[in-house]
């Protein structure tokens, strides 16, 4: 199986095994990702992404077709919840209701959730929950991706669900609680706090150097700031039982200064370490993987839903061949009751018992019942190769759909950019949703005018132009520069289907 922690600036693969709790991890890679293809865990290019995963994954020969996915962005919202006890289904959507109403939000975010404990309001005892709230486009992105790569996805989770499959399955690690446990990246922190064998708070923050005055030491000082808040917020908490130890891993290059600072505080700190249960790490950093490690654990149903798309209920057959299997199957089993009361009734009818018993036995061995089992077994046959062409066309339409067009609409939003100037366009390259312009103007100002309109008109990404060329022979030139301006469509989400008029739903 595969296992990715993907983030904004990079995706972290890791191939490995599970079995009865222990992670045995075979081989383990990192795609850099380009600005902007990925923003707050949104996948903006669709294909491009699906590319990259599917040439490194040759490259290193990882040919598993299951995977599960850790996810980190500042989208996702955390929130602590106080629930009516309650269990499975039940549980989950009275968890997704009070979030929408605490919170703000609506249908369009995943919801899942872990048991951090009880707590009593009102003299009724109640489950304390850690409740996170993703927006849907973010999983439906992977599952666009995973779709073209043929990839089967079984699980997407928030990062700080799966780095607690660690955790929680770690000895030493629960020995430190309550601990905070801060993962540190050059874009974002994500700081856990544990107490008493759970999670109980999370906290994702992304950070800028202009939020530190484009300071060097960008990365220390928001650790420092974000650390000294979560013991502030802990403090207000429980007050009894403060954080005594912070364990950190991701980028641990500023670890000393760190652990010098936190000492003043008589803080103990330490670096994540690999738990017993996790074997073949030695070829490979493992706090840079611990997230998709993390990820591979089985999740404990009865304290935690965390899966971000619960598989879909199988899809029953429809053929009759599949239909004639059950009524065969169902006859035999009659017969069999039918035999077995036989059988109870007495020994006075044990001829009789036995006769019936071999009519039956030679009907089930008859060519008649063998001529239709091997009917059932072509239907399904057939059945699956038409399930499996579905598939392919399913992947295609989802590629064909994802790609941007060139349409007249567009081509009338890049000509509008020209009105106006003295400049016009001569060609237009399309390929692979990024448009190239071939360009003259009369006067050196026209390229900078288009060039301010496109900025201004925002609805096209990366607009660039290196300059122009050429000299002319006046102002009065109509081909006196010649200029290049190239861009990428952007994106469009579907539009939601309308609604019907109010008449058309009362005549329904």
């Amino acid at each position: 199986m595969l296992s990715f922690d993907i983030t904004d600036k990079h995706v972290r693969i890791i191939r490995g095994t599970e079995n009865h709790g222990k992670i045995k991890v075979s081989d383990a890679s990192t795609i850099n990702v380009d600005d902007g293809l990925i923003v707050n865990g949104h996948i903006k290019d669709i294909p491009k992404m699906a590319t990259l995963i599917n040439d490194e994954l040759k490259n290193k020969r990882m040919a598993d077709k299951e995977a599960v996915i850790s996810v980190s962005s500042n989208l996702i919202i955390f929130k602590e919840l106080h629930i009516p006890k309650a269990k499975g289904n039940q549980l989950l959507t009275m968890v997704q209701n009070q979030m929408q109403h605490t919170m703000g939000i609506g249908d369009d975010y995943s919801i899942s959730y872990t048991i951090a404990g009880e707590v009593e309001e009102e003299g009724v005892q109640a489950l304390k929950v850690l409740a996170t709230a993703c927006p849907f486009e973010v999983v439906d992105c992977f599952k666009k991706v995973f779709s073209m790569l043929g990839i089967s996805l079984r699980s997407v989770a928030v990062s700080c669900n799966t780095i607690s499959r660690i955790i929680l399955n770690d000895p030493k690690s629960r020995a430190k609680m309550p601990m905070l446990l801060v993962q540190i990246d050059p874009t974002f922190i994500s700081l856990n706090l544990y107490e008493n064998n759970q999670l109980t708070f999370s906290r994702f923050a992304s950070i800028d150097p202009e939020d530190y005055d484009n300071s060097e030491d960008y990365i220390y000082e928001a650790v420092n700031d974000n650390i000294f808040r979560m013991f502030q917020f802990q403090r207000s908490r429980n007050a009894e039982n403060p954080i005594q130890n912070v364990v950190f891993y991701g980028d641990t290059t500023e670890y000393i200064r760190l652990t010098n600072a936190l000492e003043q505080m008589e803080i103990k700190t330490s670096l994540l370490g690999v738990p017993n249960n996790i074997g073949g790490y030695e070829n490979f950093e493992f706090q840079s993987y611990a997230n998709a490690i993390g990820a591979m654990f089985r999740i404990n149903k009865d304290t935690e839903r965390i899966n971000l798309i619960e598989a879909d209920a199988a899809s029953g057959r429809s053929s009759a061949g599949a239909s004639f299997a059950l009524s065969v199957l169902g006859a035999a089993v009659v017969a069999c009751a039918v035999v077995g009361a036989v059988w109870l009734f007495g020994n006075i009818q044990v001829n009789d018992f036995e006769k019936q018993t071999a009519d039956i036995q030679a009907y089930l061995d008859s060519p008649e019942v063998a001529a239709q089992i091997a009917a059932v077994d072509t239907a399904q046959g057939k059945l699956d190769r038409v399930n499996g062409i579905k598939d392919v066309f399913n992947t295609a339409k989802t590629n064909y759909e994802s790609m941007p067009k060139l349409t007249t609409d567009v081509v009338s939003d890049i000509k509008a950019n020209f009105s106006g100037t003295r400049a016009e366009i001569k060609t237009i390259a399309f390929a692979n949703g990024q448009y190239s312009l071939a360009c003259t103007s009369a006067t050196e100002d026209a390229p900078s005018e288009v060039i301010a309109n496109f900025k201004e008109q925002d609805i096209f990404d990366n607009v660039t132009y290196t300059g122009f060329s050429g000299g002319g022979e006046g102002e009065g030139a109509a081909a006196a520069y010649e200029f290049t301006v190239t861009f990428a469509a952007r994106e469009v989400p579907e539009p939601e289907p309308e609604e019907a008029p109010a008449e058309e739903q009362a005549a329904e």
